[in-house]
């Protein structure tokens, strides 16, 4: 199975200013365009329970968009897929896990050399799943099964975490798009 990434590194005149939407969205439909000659104004698009976004009459065409800091990605797949990025900030690292991983696994987080590494796979590993099962929130994340369908950390940048899950495993491909607003 197959699977490629849009990304862009958002440009600076944009960050900050609530238009990462809007460049995940031009990133949806620059890939539409170059993977299957579709246009994204003439895809006509509906929501799952929890909000997950989906072609109406593409039922073989899956996607779903993240942003973070600099970057927006966009992920197109012939199977449903869920991907996050995740800049790293000082968080309440402790306070956090609590509501994000099973008890066993926070302090071993905590005390680990590479702390913040492991925080934040484990953030964009279970945001990816919850995206991939169209659950969203609803889902407890301490309760995200590790051992159900595929994942993979991807290097994104540096000061980043990156994670794709889906239920079987993809061959991914980057693609780099310079995204200009109107």
């Amino acid at each position: 199975m197959k699977g490629v990434i849009y990304f862009t590194e958002i440009p600076e005149k944009y960050q900050k200013k609530n238009m990462e939407h809007m460049i995940g969205e031009k990133l949806l439909e620059e890939g539409l365009k170059k993977e299957y000659g579709k246009q994204l104004a003439f895809e006509p698009r509906a929501f799952g329970e929890h909000g997950k976004p989906f072609f109406t009459l593409q039922p073989k065409i899956h996607y779903n968009i993240t942003h973070s800091g600099k970057f927006a990605a966009c992920i197109f797949a012939g199977q449903e897929v869920g991907i996050d990025i995740q800049e790293h900030r000082n968080v309440k690292y402790e306070r956090m896990l609590e509501r994000m991983v099973p008890g066993e696994m926070i302090l071993e987080i905590l005390n680990s050399a590479h702390m913040e590494e492991e925080f934040f796979a484990q953030w964009v590993l279970r945001e990816a799943y919850i995206k991939w099962t169209g659950e969203g929130f609803s889902k407890d994340l301490r309760k995200i099964p590790m051992d159900s369908g595929t994942s993979v950390l991807l290097k994104i940048g540096e000061g980043y975490s990156c994670a794709v899950w889906s239920a079987d495993p993809m061959e991914i491909r980057w693609e780099h798009v310079e995204v200009q607003l109107p």
